[in-house]
């Protein structure tokens, strides 16, 4: 039977539509990642603090180096300014999704150390915010090349919401590790819990692909595309519904058991892969809407995965099967899950920028 060229552009423009919608998650979230690589202006970049902005005068400011040190030192605005400095180029990552980039210009806390003569035994470095926030930084994490106490932003003084007179940029770790409106720095020989670890953060705090949530929730969009291919493929069999029928001929049952599979797979692979790294970092699962309807969703994958194995070679016949039920169901979790994560990126979003 040949099919009328009006019928089959009609087809195509459904499909590619769907897949187009499908496809918007991915699209989105490479975007954002992408946005990585660009330097963010100093007006635009994210603000987090754990309170008010505090004020501090450069002309009142001191930096006091301290504790097991040979030499204690203290600086004021102008002579720290005047020390050496370097730039780098570095990504500012908030473990709750903001990110900027930017160019720092600053000291080098390891030069700062080595001027103070750090102690054999000591373990930590520990900074002290003008509020009272505190977070602390290894002896070798801090002796880094890439770690400054920052000055500049972006080639400007940096700004009194970024941490001005100096923050700490360490563009190994997250955010709370940047720690903003530093009065001094003390060397201790103990293990320092800061203000968010104290709370169950990560202490150490890296930034690895485990710790980004970008490549959770690319992970996430690619099993999304996945899900909806395999919903599809899965219905153009079934009587349920007639809108899938003209669906291209290779789109047959073993097309559907493929991408059924891949589904499954990476459901399974983005759903773990979200429980070690937030157990990582954050000690704890399953704390937002956004993680109950995830597990949800996959509790209800695998049983529309047994049943899928378990279903008869023949044809759907007038009734709804127990596959179709288990997968549409969490197909539509999953689609709340991806929802709600996207929501949780806009509201942050929003608050931060």
């Amino acid at each position: 039977m040949v099919v009328p060229m009006d019928e089959k552009r009609s087809m195509y423009i459904k499909y590619i539509g769907i897949l187009v919608l499908l496809c918007l998650p991915m699209v989105g979230i490479l975007g954002l990642f992408l946005s990585r690589n660009i330097i963010t202006p100093n007006d635009e970049f994210f603000v987090v603090s754990k309170g008010e902005t505090p004020i501090v005068s450069s002309n009142t400011w001191n930096l006091m180096i301290e504790g097991n040190v040979n030499n204690s030192l203290t600086y004021s605005y102008s002579n720290f300014t005047s020390l050496p400095s370097k730039e780098i180029l570095a990504t500012l990552q908030c473990v709750d999704g903001p990110s900027g980039t930017a160019v720092w210009k600053g000291v080098s806390v390891k030069e700062l150390l080595d001027l103070a003569q750090v102690q054999p035994g000591a373990i930590d470095v520990v900074f002290y915010a003008a509020d009272d926030y505190s977070s602390s930084l290894t002896i070798q994490e801090a002796s880094m090349d890439n770690v400054l106490l920052a000055y500049e932003m972006n080639g400007e003084l940096l700004p009194a919401e970024q941490g001005f007179p100096v923050r700490v940029v360490a563009p190994d770790h997250l955010g709370y590790k940047w720690v903003k409106w530093v009065v001094r720095m003390e060397i201790v020989d103990y293990d320092y819990i800061g203000f968010w670890e104290s709370r169950g953060w990560s202490d150490n705090a890296y930034r690895t692909p485990l710790s980004d949530w970008i490549l959770h929730a690319e992970l996430l969009a690619i099993s999304f595309l996945l899900g909806g291919i395999a919903l599809m493929s899965g219905l153009k069999r079934s009587p349920v519904t007639n809108f899938f029928q003209d669906l291209p001929k290779f789109v047959n049952k073993k097309f559907h058991i493929v991408v059924g599979i891949g589904y499954l797979l990476t459901s399974l692979s983005t759903f773990f892969y979200w429980v070690i790294s937030t157990i990582l970092n954050r000690g704890a699962i399953f704390y937002t809407v956004h993680g109950i309807t995830a597990l949800v969703s996959i509790v209800l994958v695998i049983p529309g995965a047994i049943t899928g194995f378990k279903k008869s070679k023949k044809r759907d016949q007038n009734k709804k099967t127990w596959h179709y039920k288990w997968n549409i169901t969490s197909f539509y979790l999953f689609l709340a899950t991806v929802i709600l994560g996207f929501s949780l990126i806009f509201i942050r979003w929003l608050y931060f920028y």
